[in-house]
């Protein structure tokens, strides 16, 4: 047991990778008998001893399902093939591999100990990593969110300091956090009952959509017309107000994180808190469909518990009704299950069309059972639909 526990954090050490399970089950009656779904935990942004520098070269993939090549395929160093571990499709080495490659002169990535490697992709500069997150402040305990802020800040110190971030908080409205103003926390406040589209969102925030930000260096943003969004007039770039360099924000984020505290909204003792989630997670679309269009971005939501207002929501915050249950769902008589869906799965489409992502993050599992958790059934489309 020692022997397998130590394997386990050695494999977390060298690839940052974690599985539920640590055999793969070798016939479909065994996968049928896993009580505990398959399932991995990867840190992509893990920082790895004595991993090599990024390779500067594109990764040589599988011609049959698209794997990259990696230590655990069979190279066959005479015909300058090499077989997918994952579909055992044999496939021919580029020339400039074929050319170098033998026994004792391997890449990178086909020695075993570096099982991880980085590539410098020469297809384009892929740009800052981009992340949003997006904090419930609806919690039952003070407690809770002091965790969550606490972990928030502590991954502010594991993120690249070039890389880009943003802060959205919720709960009876949204609020979307200046970080560029260093002086006193500034935000922009959204209603939370209210579904808004991209273009009124930039209004909002005074940002510039992409469009503009292109011909605002030729013309200069007072020059612009207003189209759908109103004039443009003294709007910015979202990049540099909004959404900052980790090393050029972090003082005002945990400023703003130290200072954050539940919903002041009162609450009375026979209803829910008034949670705006579906509008919380549009304005963040948006916000990012504005930004960062094409670029790899993600959107991290930390939610305490079910939508009860504005869009998306699955239940009122009278608690004489009851949240959906399994029973419900499987016989179609959630009530707000069809138009929460759709919405999230909108939400999702317009995701999957600008190359972002969405995680949903709950704390515990009271935070996710049908009867008092957030909408995690109906958002399930805008995870799914946003992997890459």
């Amino acid at each position: 047991m020692q022997q397998s526990v130590h394997d386990i954090v050695a494999q977390d050490e060298q690839n940052g990778i974690r599985f539920s399970w640590n055999v793969w089950p070798s016939t479909r009656l065994e996968a049928t008998r896993i009580v505990v779904p398959l399932g991995c935990m990867y840190s992509p942004l893990k920082r790895i001893e004595g991993m090599p520098p990024a390779l500067p070269y594109n990764p040589v993939r599988c011609s049959g399902c698209g794997a990259v090549l990696n230590p655990y395929c069979q190279i066959d160093f005479r015909t300058k093939l090499w077989n997918c571990a994952f579909c055992m499709t044999r496939n021919h080495f580029p020339p400039y591999y074929a050319e170098n490659i033998t026994e004792q002169n391997l890449p990178a990535e086909l020695v075993p100990r570096f099982s991880t490697v980085e590539y410098e992709l020469q297809s384009g500069d892929a740009g800052q990593p981009l992340f949003l997150m997006i904090i419930d402040t609806c919690t039952a305990l003070d407690d809770e969110l002091d965790h969550l802020k606490d972990s928030v800040q502590q991954s502010l110190n594991l993120l690249p300091q070039n890389a880009l971030i943003g802060l959205i908080t919720f709960g009876t409205n949204v609020q979307v956090h200046d970080l560029s103003f260093a002086d006193c926390p500034r935000s922009v406040v959204f209603r939370g009952t209210q579904e808004y589209d991209t273009a009124k969102i930039q209004q909002l925030l005074g940002v510039l959509g992409t469009a503009n930000q292109a011909q605002g260096g030729a013309n200069g943003p007072s020059n612009q017309a207003g189209g759908a969004g109103g004039s443009t007039v003294g709007r910015v770039p979202a990049i540099g107000k909004y959404l900052m360099p980790v090393e050029e924000c972090s003082f005002v984020l945990e400023a703003i994180l130290s200072d954050l505290s539940r919903d002041p909204w009162p609450v009375p003792s026979d209803k829910r808190h008034s949670r705006c989630t579906g509008t919380a997670l549009s304005v963040a679309v948006g916000l990012m469909e504005t930004a960062a269009p094409q670029r790899g971005a993600r959107i991290m939501a930390f939610i305490s518990g079910p939508c009860t207002v504005g869009p998306g929501v699955i239940v009122s915050q009278d608690k004489a009704e009851n949240i959906r249950s399994h029973t419900d769902l499987m016989k179609n008589q959630a009530k707000h299950n069809k138009s929460a869906t759709q919405f999230y799965a909108g939400l999702a489409e317009r995701c999957v069309a600008v190359n972002h992502l969405i995680d949903i993050f709950a704390c515990s599992l009271d935070q996710v059972r049908p009867r008092c958790g957030p909408d995690a059934a109906q958002m399930r489309p805008s995870v799914r639909r946003s992997v890459p």
